[in-house]
């Protein structure tokens, strides 16, 4: 079973990170076209369970009509959009222990490229 001690560490070995506190750590993932995409990942307990977050902003609300996003979020491969603030952000919750560190790596992987992919669609800017 993963423990967020083993994804601190692989988050650690394996990327450049931004942010790096107790229950969250943030990093920036690079495409080879220049764009980028900031990602955060954190952990947080739900119904006494260990779960884990990822999220990655892609808009200020204004940018993008809210129903726009509404009706993407059926269409979306992986995740889902949410408000957070002043901010749309593209989130994925798993539970810890079921999640695995080739999953890890995959599910940071996608949840970058579809708020990159809403970010250049919506924002038509690298702004995130």
């Amino acid at each position: 079973m993963t423990t967020w001690a083993d994804l601190q560490r692989h988050m650690r070995e394996s990327y450049r990170l931004q942010e790096d506190q107790p229950d969250m750590m943030s990093m920036v993932w690079s495409y080879d076209d220049g764009r980028m995409q900031k990602i955060i990942v954190r952990r947080y307990e739900a119904a006494e369970r260990q779960m884990v977050e990822f999220k990655s902003p892609f808009a200020r609300v204004g940018q993008v009509a809210p129903e726009t996003l509404l009706q993407d979020n059926g269409k979306l491969p992986l995740a889902t959009v949410a408000q957070s603030g002043e901010v749309y952000l593209v989130i994925y919750n798993v539970l810890l222990e079921n999640l695995v560190l080739d999953d890890f790596d995959f599910v940071l992987a996608r949840v970058a490229a579809v708020a990159d992919t809403l970010e250049e669609k919506y924002v038509r800017a690298d702004k995130f």
